[in-house]
């Protein structure tokens, strides 16, 4: 097996539970390793620090798949599947949808698998691991209960490592599925949609704001298929708004409601700033807001023009937020932290002369869990507010 051998003292993220080696911390190779080929990490001292799938056109150049030698085999997916079910049973027990594979976080680089029901969904980032796509796609097939396997593989992520886009059926049979989150069901096209075919990481989410949405008027942005709004009407809200861009996420709200014989919704098909500003210069007031938008940052080259965004939305959210009403207020973009989205809510707030209390912090529901070595695993986050 080829060998990669770090720079002097690089080796120490690796040593404290990182998982990526970047192609500035390499100083030799020996051997001469192609794209997605298996090899060996040491230090500079001559210490394996484990085996990894190696790309050399990747700003990360090499990505852990195990502290020891093993092979990268059928067997090793399935022993990494099952790992990964066994949690989920735990977490979901009488559910068949959740996220089944989140990268890094459950051992498998740059792969992430979506189980709607009978259909896996999977995205693949690693080039690694798209030279053994079929290893992965036959041992998601022997998962009970699977029917089909589709890959999403049409996100930017596959770019940074030189891979093609590629969308389709890859395995067995892929229908319109049924889903439920334990109180609403969807109706999703597993060969549909956004990401995987649905978002599941706000999953835990929606059912905190419940809460906050019995009574009253509730606005959900950027609702894509509706999670929020169903959940509010589903709660007792008095009246719900769902505001999107696309017609197709808005008709996706409508088939939903339907499936759950729910209430109207009224649905505006608009873009969400100039939906606020309107709204806003009518007076008009919500007792909850949710904001959940797209990412805004792609890459650390645009964190600047996203916070930008970011406080520019979070402020019109509030403006319209009654007194004593209840705002959501999340991000899901990689490079926006934590802290940089409290900074955010606090200039937000600054900005439009209002005081708040934070009353819960959420991330991504627990199928999407964080590697502690790797901030980079958890990218959704959010807050709870309570606006005076």
């Amino acid at each position: 097996m080829p060998t990669i051998t770090l720079r002097p003292r690089e080796e120490r993220r690796l040593l404290n539970g990182h998982l990526w080696v970047f192609s500035n911390e390499i100083g030799t190779i020996e051997g001469t390793p192609g794209k997605g080929d298996l090899v060996n990490v040491m230090s500079a001292g001559g210490k394996l620090m484990g085996v990894a799938i190696y790309n050399p056109n990747s700003l990360i150049a090499a990505r852990l798949i195990d502290r020891n030698q093993v092979p990268l085999d059928g067997d090793w997916f399935r022993s990494r599947i099952q790992r990964a079910l066994q949690l989920r049973g735990l977490l979901f027990p009488d559910s068949t949808t959740y996220r089944i594979l989140h990268s890094e976080s459950d051992g498998v680089p740059g792969v992430i698998v979506d189980r709607f029901n009978n259909v896996m969904s999977v995205q693949i980032a690693a080039a690694g691991m798209e030279a053994r796509r079929d290893l992965l796609f036959d041992a998601l097939m022997e998962v009970e209960g699977v029917e089909g396997v589709v890959e999403r593989n049409d996100h930017q992520l596959r770019q940074l490592e030189g891979l093609p886009e590629r969308v389709g059926l890859v395995r067995g049979v892929a229908d319109v599925q049924q889903i439920s989150d334990g109180v609403i069901n969807y109706q999703i096209d597993p060969l549909g949609g956004q990401k995987t075919g649905a978002y599941l990481d706000q999953r835990q989410n929606r059912i905190a704001m419940r809460r906050f949405m019995a009574v009253g008027r509730v606005l959900d942005l950027f609702c894509n298929d509706g999670g929020f709004a169903l959940h509010a009407s589903h709660a007792g809200a008095g009246q719900v708004v769902a505001v999107d861009s696309s017609a197709i996420a808005l008709r996706a709200v409508e088939t939903n409601r339907t499936l759950n014989n729910l209430s109207a919704i009224q649905l505006s098909q608009n873009d969400v700033f100039s939906e606020l500003h309107d709204r806003r210069a009518q007076g008009e007031q919500f007792d909850a807001v949710i904001a959940d938008p797209p990412p805004f940052a792609r890459s650390k080259k645009h964190i600047a023009a996203a916070r930008k965004r970011y406080v520019e939305l979070f402020s019109l959210a509030l403006q319209v937020t009654a007194q004593n009403g209840v705002a959501f207020l999340a991000t899901c973009s990689h490079h926006i932290t934590r802290d940089t989205l409290l900074e955010m809510v606090r200039e937000s707030l600054r900005r439009v002369r209002r005081d708040a209390i934070i009353l819960e912090e959420r991330g991504a529901s627990p199928d999407h869990p964080v590697h502690p070595a790797m901030p980079e695993t958890g990218y959704l986050h959010g807050v709870i507010l309570r606006v005076g």
